[in-house]
């Protein structure tokens, strides 16, 4: 379930497509002075095994750090994602898309991210969203660490169901703290991140498949191993009994 490209990626097609060597550290500093304050990164940090598979569904890969939004790497994603765009409108232009963004290492958790952050200021649906998410976006990448990017997620993201935070959805999804997951566990509440109304107890198929996509990018990562993988996939979702207060799944 990919993040919606069309605020992620806003502020980086408005400079890459304007020519991002000029264009984005202006639009940058225009951002700055627009914006009430940029994010601050988390103090707490995520468990190890939810931090690595947080990275796994932010499409971190197997970079190290993050990647910084400047105007080579603006450059370059954008001209990809324009020839991805215009080889065909099949659905496989998604898959080429998503390729794209590997030339830029967890953009759209920070895409994500960054848009929760302008909700939150008030800067949002308005003509200065473009220019303060390439601000906050090119701030991100320039001054936090990958830790803080996860650790931040874990902390301010909502993952499914209404719950907002990492721990606030351990709990509710499993009865569990976040440093008592296991992996398929972690895998599960990484894989619906972002998703506001996911909901793993009325669509199981669903879920486990989307838990199966991060640990196959966990897997990737070299954060586990093909037997960890495959166990973790045959398992379970182990979910906690859901909330008698939710309304009834749909049909």
């Amino acid at each position: 379930m990919p993040f919606d490209k069309r605020t992620i990626f806003s502020g980086v097609l408005i400079a890459g497509l304007t020519g991002p060597f000029l264009l984005v550290p202006a639009v940058s500093f225009v951002g700055s002075m627009l914006t009430p304050s940029h994010p601050a990164p988390a103090a707490v940090h995520a468990p190890p095994l939810l931090a690595d598979a947080i990275w796994a569904r932010a499409n971190g890969g197997r970079a190290t750090q993050l990647q910084p939004i400047n105007p080579f790497t603006v450059g370059r994603t954008v001209s990809c994602l324009i020839l991805a765009e215009r080889l065909d409108s099949s659905p496989e232009r998604d898959a080429r898309q998503e390729e794209c963004m590997t030339l830029l290492p967890a953009v759209q958790a920070i895409g994500y991210l960054t848009a929760e952050h302008m909700k939150s200021d008030g800067v949002w649906q308005d003509p200065r969203v473009p220019f303060v998410q390439i601000a906050h976006m090119t701030k991100v990448t320039s001054t936090w660490s990958r830790p803080q990017l996860v650790d931040t997620l874990a902390e301010r993201a909502e993952f499914g169901a209404g719950f907002r935070g990492a721990e606030q959805a351990a709990r509710g999804f499993f009865n569990r703290r976040t440093a008592e997951l296991t992996l398929p566990q972690a895998a599960l509440l990484a894989a619906v991140l972002g998703e506001r109304r996911a909901d793993p107890w009325c669509t199981p198929e669903h879920a486990a498949r989307v838990r199966r996509r991060v640990l196959q990018r966990m897997r990737d990562n070299l954060a586990i191993d093909d037997p960890a993988l495959e166990a973790a996939d045959r398992s379970d979702l182990g979910l906690a009994a859901r909330p008698a207060d939710r309304e009834p799944c749909p049909d």
